[in-house]
């Protein structure tokens, strides 16, 4: 990882040699640029302050002169708006590069923001934007993750890190939304989410392999009618990555971790949407703790696979898991053909975000705890009993709350053949099948998604 120190150098406003290091809660710490004096630096460094952008200035001129002040003024702004409460105790390298400017680096570490010209070597993400949709960024007109997810924001390297960006800052002076990053220590392992909106909670799982990213177009979808919370389920994301010893990483514990970060965060009777595995922990947590569930939804829910039937017995004894301590090689571009598999028409998501997303999971699958957790959940859904009163077909007819739940037809992760044997189950469910749909409608599909995750949370909402 990359970073510079706190005291590293800072794009000067209107002084092409000042240092801001800003620190605080939206209050920067200006120091010498808060009266206008010049800081040292020696050698390549004082070259690069004194006359790249003294020079860009010289051959600057009208409109693209004025664009140049206006982003470099943002840049600052925002280490102004920084929030060192927020950022806790987050080491972190941005590389910023807007479109005809040169590039720059924002640095949180030890509860300091640094802003500094140039881009970092290795920065942990990288955010790509023209002149207009980086000002709109920085004053709140439009977030992050709506930019995201439209195309105009282009992110490369940690996703999950990315997203918290803005969370980092206090809300530009136009922002009609304010998105948060909480963390809490549910069962002994942190659990990192992403919070937005108010009213109605609902809480979105993630699946096998996934992280909050994956719910970024219904997180941005509903947040403006319900209190919206993406979680980083643990093992994956952001999250505390324990050792897969006893109970860990089984579907029960799952639920259990799930619980305690709803009565931690103070939510009750909240309404659970969940995609693949995180479905199979929402309907053990509706199981479990039915008053913390209001309702349920499935998203090409994970069920008990007849697919695993045969190697379940095997499983349940086996500890493939440790496999995870032994390093594997990374192929980005063969994880993002596995991830074009997950959608029925992958072009239905810009083929950054695709490059994107594999990226992502190969940085996640280089850190053994992840191989580890992701081998451990894995063996956990594999090993579902398919028969008797602990098999899941017994259990899932148990369940209370309301639910919903969508397959999609052309799936190839869960056959859309199960729609038929939840229906059979829960007679009082709402079972779809969707056309020309993969694994992951809120991706795929995320207008369609929305509208009807809206419709279903607010035909089944109950006091906030």
């Amino acid at each position: 990882m990359s970073a510079r120190s706190p005291g590293a150098r800072a794009l000067g406003d209107g002084d092409p040699g000042v240092r801001t290091p800003a620190t605080g809660a939206n209050g920067a710490e200006r120091g010498d640029a808060a009266v206008g004096r010049r800081t040292h630096a020696t050698g390549a460094d004082a070259a690069e302050l004194e006359h790249a952008p003294a020079g860009e200035r010289r051959h600057a001129t009208g409109s693209h002169a004025a664009e140049l002040d206006a982003v470099r003024s943002s840049l600052l702004r925002l280490a102004e708006r920084f929030r060192s409460e927020e950022a806790g105790r987050l080491t972190a390298t941005f590389a910023i590069a807007v479109d005809g400017h040169p590039p720059a680096t924002i640095t949180v570490r030890d509860g300091r923001c640094t802003v500094s010209p140039g881009a970092a070597t290795d920065p942990d993400a990288t955010l790509h934007a023209s002149v207009s949709t980086w000002l709109e960024l920085v004053d709140g007109r439009v977030d992050g993750v709506a930019a995201f997810l439209a195309g105009r924001l282009e992110v490369r390297g940690d996703l999950g890190l990315a997203a918290r960006f803005e969370t980092l800052f206090a809300p530009g002076p136009e922002a009609t939304r304010v998105l948060r990053a909480t963390s809490t220590p549910a069962r002994g392992a942190r659990v990192e989410a992403l919070v937005a909106g108010v009213g109605q909670p609902v809480l979105l799982l993630h699946g096998l392999g996934a992280n909050t990213v994956s719910f970024l177009p219904t997180l941005d979808g509903l947040a403006d009618r319900f209190e919206v919370h993406a979680l980083d389920l643990p093992g994956f994301g952001r999250s505390a990555k324990p050792l897969p010893t006893g109970r860990r990483y089984t579907m029960p514990w799952f639920a259990d971790v799930v619980a305690s970060y709803l009565e931690l965060n103070g939510l009750r009777d909240a309404h659970v949407v969940g995609n693949s595995m995180g479905a199979r922990i929402g309907l053990e947590l509706a199981l479990r703790r039915p008053a913390m569930v209001r309702s349920l939804v499935g998203l090409s829910a994970a069920v008990g696979l007849d697919e695993y039937r045969r190697v379940a017995p095997l499983l349940r004894f086996a500890r493939p898991h440790w496999v995870g301590l032994a390093p594997v090689p990374v192929a980005a571009a063969r994880i993002e053909r596995i991830v074009r598999e997950l959608f029925h028409d992958p072009s239905r998501l810009p083929g950054a975000n695709h490059r994107a997303a594999a990226e992502d999971v190969a940085r996640a699958l280089r850190d053994p705890s992840h191989r580890m957790a992701l081998l451990a959940s894995a063996r956990a859904l594999g090993s579902e009993r398919s028969r008797g009163r602990r098999a899941y077909w017994s259990r899932l007819a148990l369940l209370q709350a309301p639910s919903y739940w969508i397959f999609g037809e052309q799936d190839h992760v869960v056959s859309s053949r199960y729609a038929t044997r939840v229906a059979a189950a829960l007679p009082d469910a709402v079972v779809d099948v969707w056309p020309q749909m993969g694994h992951v409608p809120q991706f795929e599909d995320p207008e369609r998604t929305n509208r009807v995750l809206g419709s279903w949370l607010s035909d089944h909402e109950g006091p906030s």
